[in-house]
């Protein structure tokens, strides 16, 4: 017989969540597992983020039926320092050896990105529901995720698994000015990667359409220096270089 020694806490440390101790995580977190993991299951351990980081998402999917928007993405956005970038999320397959520990709160985080790719939240919470019904007592792997969820948005979202599943480090968006106009570009692993990504500037919102081929080239009014451009690092799980 085991006897755990740790402590019950209620709610993760409030410095790592953003929004303080508010509820038991680990009761959301466990029974989210009832439908990833539980039922979705993965075929390999080297794909188990298929459990940990659709569960972890259910953490701020419940902050958000619960607390609103906002919250959640402090929620979401608090377990980002708690990602390493050590190794890849997917793990070896074959030899009963998983990935990286950042399938937790990484594959949380992009989730959290795929969700604002698509911009659509109607569309989004309909393929979540979707993609649980479809495979309800299943046993799948991360090609199968990806094929779902690139016909059910009716984008390419592979290169966007691809970084961050199977690499180690995320997207690094590229800001600068070039004659006036701003420039962007993502560096990553993957090549041709693509990846609609949405700043602020004076207040309105704005879709940047990067990609790794050559800088996109953008006339906004008002810009003179990229420090006028607020990245949405809330709503997108990246790194921002600006020259």
């Amino acid at each position: 017989m085991v006897i755990s020694t740790r402590k019950a806490i209620w709610g993760y440390d409030a410095t790592m969540t953003g929004i303080g101790m508010k509820f038991d995580y680990i009761t959301i977190h466990e029974t989210g597992h009832e439908w990833f993991g539980n039922s979705i299951t993965s075929k390999d351990i080297a794909d188990m983020w298929i459990h940990e980081g659709f569960t972890t998402y259910s953490e701020s999917v419940f902050v958000e039926c619960r607390f609103g928007y906002d919250e959640a993405m402090k929620y979401i956005n608090g377990q980002r320092n708690s990602v390493s970038n050590d190794k890849p999320v997917i793990g070896i397959f074959g030899v009963n050896k998983h990935g990286s520990g950042d399938m937790y709160y990484k594959g949380a985080l992009m989730l959290n990105t795929l969700r604002h790719i698509i911009n659509d939240d109607a569309k989004w919470w309909a393929m979540i529901l979707k993609y649980s019904e479809t495979f309800r007592k299943k046993i799948i792997d991360t090609e199968t995720v990806v094929e779902f969820f690139n016909k059910e948005s009716g984008m390419n979202l592979t290169p966007v698994f691809n970084q961050y599943l199977r690499y180690k480090d995320i997207p690094v968006l590229e800001l600068r000015m070039c004659k006036g106009l701003l420039c962007s570009r993502w560096k990553t692993d993957v090549k041709d990667f693509a990846m609609p990504v949405d700043v602020m500037v004076d207040g309105k919102q704005i879709r940047l359409y990067p990609t790794t081929t050559g800088w996109e080239e953008k006339f906004l009014k008002d810009v003179d220096s990229t420090d006028d451009v607020e990245v949405m690092t809330k709503k997108f799980f990246i790194k921002v270089e600006k020259t």
